[in-house]
């Protein structure tokens, strides 16, 4: 649902003297712009029905180059390694993240999270990571913390991790336009958003209200924000505190479906988001993981919901809300 990965698998099967013949292929099409991909068969063209006839596909990208990849198999396991070959082998999870994890809409304060933490140990059940969604946040300011409900959030991460667990907060790439808020001043001082044809930062609606996005399309934007997940720049942080990246399609609620105009200006207003709609989460997934790589040089566990070819080479992804019901 949150993804774009623009690659299309292939079976065929010759007759031989010996037996039929099966053989795998794959395609590939390097291309993060709006894609629609048309399958038809030959015999469904001519009125048959048997099924015999090739199979054909016709590729329609917006912009953007015709990139074509071509993967030979001729075993679907070949297929995958020559995918990973050109985009890359999915990166190596930290152990822990292998475990089970507790995550819900919403913890209420930093009580509530010692006593779903205890309750596990009283029941017998084991689990290794406990996450905190946007309620945890000063007025959804990413990076902050409420002060009447987590006022020692520290404290809280070290008590969880004295468990051997460890915690991960939501991070997403929205950022509430408010004068008070530090990250917000710097980056819009910096010209590090998003911008409008005009030239000036572009305003859209998510969980904040009124937000500007970072420009993670710009490597020098990718390296500030990496910047923001040191121990020194994100209070309340400790090494055993990872990072779950939400709506980073992006995610405009008052933009055209529901995502940002293509006619927006990245890299200092020389590329169209038409460009690059599809990849964006893949930048600010990478450079969330870049920053919390540097912070101890470990593997980090960062999860995104937004994702294009490559993403594997940054970490997981997840097939969207569901109701735990």
């Amino acid at each position: 649902l949150y993804g774009s990965i623009p690659v299309m698998h292939a079976r065929s099967r010759t007759k031989a003297k010996d037996g039929d013949r099966v053989a795998y292929s794959g395609v590939y099409v390097h291309n993060p712009t709006e894609t629609y991909v048309d399958v038809s068969r030959d015999d469904a063209a001519n009125g048959e029905t048997s099924g015999s006839g090739a199979a054909r596909t016709l590729w329609m990208s917006e912009s953007g180059a015709a990139d074509f990849f071509f993967l030979p198999g001729p075993s679907p396991a070949a297929v995958a390694s020559q995918y990973a070959s050109l985009t890359g082998a999915s990166a190596m999870p930290p152990a822990f993240s292998l475990g089970y994890h507790q995550c819900r809409w919403n913890y209420r304060d930093e009580a509530d999270v010692a006593e779903v933490d205890a309750t596990f140990d009283e029941l017998d059940i084991p689990y290794d990571v406990l996450w905190l969604d946007i309620e945890h946040t000063d007025g959804k300011r990413y990076m902050t913390w409420d002060a009447a409900h987590f006022p020692t959030p520290e404290r809280m991460i070290e008590d969880v991790a004295s468990r051997g667990r460890k915690m991960v907060t939501i991070v997403d790439p929205h950022v509430k336009k408010d004068p008070g808020y530090a990250t917000h001043v710097e980056a819009e001082r910096e010209r590090l958003y998003v911008r409008q044809p005009d030239g000036a930062d572009f305003d859209g609606w998510c969980w904040p209200g009124s937000s500007a996005y970072l420009d993670v399309v710009s490597s020098a934007v990718r390296d500030w924000w990496a910047e923001k997940f040191s121990l020194a720049n994100y209070p309340g942080s400790t090494n055993d505190l990872h990072v779950w990246n939400d709506m980073n399609e992006p995610s405009v609620f008052n933009g055209p479906e529901i995502t940002m105009r293509k006619d927006l200006k990245h890299v200092d207003g020389t590329v169209e988001h038409r460009e690059v709609h599809n990849a964006f989460g893949m930048y600010y997934h990478a450079a969330t993981a870049q920053g919390l790589r540097a912070r101890r040089n470990e593997r980090p566990l960062v999860l995104s919901r937004a994702f294009f070819a490559g993403s594997q080479r940054v970490g997981p992804v997840w097939t969207g809300d569901n109701a735990a019901d």
